[in-house]
């Protein structure tokens, strides 16, 4: 689904492929499943949101769950994009202090000011699950395991990664 797409553009997918999300409350349950999804079979982590202020990543269970994908393998990795990342230690400090020893896994990245807006909420398990909200006030929005999506999602992710850069340091070096 593009970013100008509505739900009703790919609804040709299954109860089991596709769905709608129905708020924040919605969306908080469905990404701390998609976490434990990727802690059971793991892959790379792509998130994407404004300032991840709304997101549940700093609860304790989250955080557990990101130790228990973590050590499942050492390949797959977490991305993250925002617009800016300076609620992300005062929201989620919990998560922040588990980044600082697994920041070789972990990337902060920060879009340059003109994609701003571009930055929709979005948590893609690698070819495996993908959550966009396309109304981010609400918390409304689909997810979906349709490929086709998934494609999209991840192309769309990968463009606004370029035109961003690392921010948030996992550690800070002084004397």
């Amino acid at each position: 689904m593009s970013q100008d797409s509505t739900p009703e553009t790919v609804q040709a997918g299954t109860p089991e492929e596709y769905g709608r999300i129905d708020g924040w409350p919605d969306f908080t349950d469905r990404v701390r499943a998609a976490l434990a999804m990727a802690a059971a079979q793991p892959t790379s982590i792509f998130l994407m949101d404004h300032d991840f202020s709304h997101w549940p990543i700093g609860e304790r269970a989250m955080v557990e769950g990101f130790q228990q994908w973590v050590l499942r393998t050492k390949l797959p990795v977490c991305t993250l994009i925002a617009a800016t990342l300076d609620e992300l230690p005062r929201k989620h400090p919990r998560w922040v202090a588990w980044r600082t020893t697994w920041g070789h896994r972990v990337t902060c990245r920060v879009v340059i000011d003109e994609l701003a807006d571009a930055v929709r909420p979005t948590l893609l398990l690698d070819g495996q699950l993908g959550l966009r909200l396309l109304d981010p006030v609400t918390g409304r929005g689909v997810w979906s395991r349709l490929k086709s999506d998934l494609t999209v999602w991840r192309q769309e992710f990968d463009a606004i990664s370029q035109r961003s850069h690392e921010a948030m340091p996992s550690t800070t070096l002084g004397l």
